[in-house]
């Protein structure tokens, strides 16, 4: 039995339903948060909960219950599911709408909990390649429900064995579809800060790099120094630090994963083993 979180009470999966008036079906009229746990812990909640909220006023909704309520909701759903790993998915929607189209403050809110399925090992310590589309996400700063283009292109991902797309636009590179990115170069870190989702583990890579006097910058990045770059990573809730070699077919130097890289790997492994 799956238990889950709706309409104020915690539930099984099965017992969760949906208007199909509300305006997060109709309309992909909604935001969501996905996090994941250590050491059977919500890792980084308080971080997560501020980018959802930050979300949810992007879109002038209200989450239903205060921050202390959902840290006990979320404690309890995990000793409930039992799972050695966690994946929990927290999504918030305009609600039911009378006319189809205008939010009446009826929000839907649930939260889902799902056995955490990790990558493979082989990706982390022989890199992975990623494919570009030109495209810019809408509200990139808000963490929307709109993943439509990251859906279409999902087979075309797939046929070129991509872990990821990085999203470009007039000639910068921006983030991924689920992911953010760095490059380095000359053993400087670099990421974008514009016109993207700020990701909580992007945010955590920082704050470890300077903590350890590696050198980190946020600017533009030009589709030129993504594909010159010494090395380039993602960062996800759900995936850590992954190391890229390959970007549209194309070898990132010598194709293999960079000394960088490797470095904040372990520091990041290092922090989460502690958390």
């Amino acid at each position: 039995m799956n238990f889950c979180y709706f309409n104020n009470q915690i539930t099984t999966l099965d017992k969760i339903k949906i208007s199909p008036y509300d305006i997060g079906i109709l309309r992909g009229y909604g935001v969501f948060d996905v996090m994941c746990t250590q050491n059977q812990k919500a890792f980084l909640m308080d971080e997560h909960w501020k980018r959802f909220q930050d979300s949810a006023d992007t879109l002038d909704l209200q989450i239903p219950i205060s921050f202390e309520e959902y840290k006990k909701v979320i404690k309890e759903l995990i000793v409930k599911n039992g799972f050695q790993k966690s994946t929990i998915r927290t999504i918030l929607t305009g609600g039911k709408s009378s006319n189809a189209f205008t939010p009446e403050g009826n929000e839907t809110f649930y939260i889902l909990i799902e056995k955490a399925i990790d990558l493979p090992q082989e990706i982390y310590k022989q890199g992975a390649s990623v494919i570009t589309l030109n495209y810019k996400r809408t509200l990139p700063h808000a963490k929307i429900t709109n993943y439509i283009m990251a859906i279409k292109h999902q087979k075309e991902k797939e046929k070129n064995n991509a872990l990821e797309i990085i999203y470009t636009k007039n000639n910068q590179a921006l983030e991924a579809t689920t992911s953010n990115f760095f490059n380095v170069k000359n053993e400087n870190v670099i990421t974008t800060n514009k016109e993207i989702l700020h990701g909580v583990t992007k945010n955590l890579v920082i704050k470890l790099a300077k903590k350890n006097k590696i050198s980190v910058e946020e600017k533009d990045i030009t589709i030129d120094e993504l594909f010159n770059a010494d090395e380039v990573f993602l960062t996800a809730s759900n995936k850590n630090i992954v190391p890229i070699v390959e970007i549209d077919n194309k070898k990132i130097q010598d194709g293999k994963v960079g000394k960088t890289t490797k470095k904040l790997m372990k520091l990041f492994s290092n922090f989460a083993e502690k958390y």
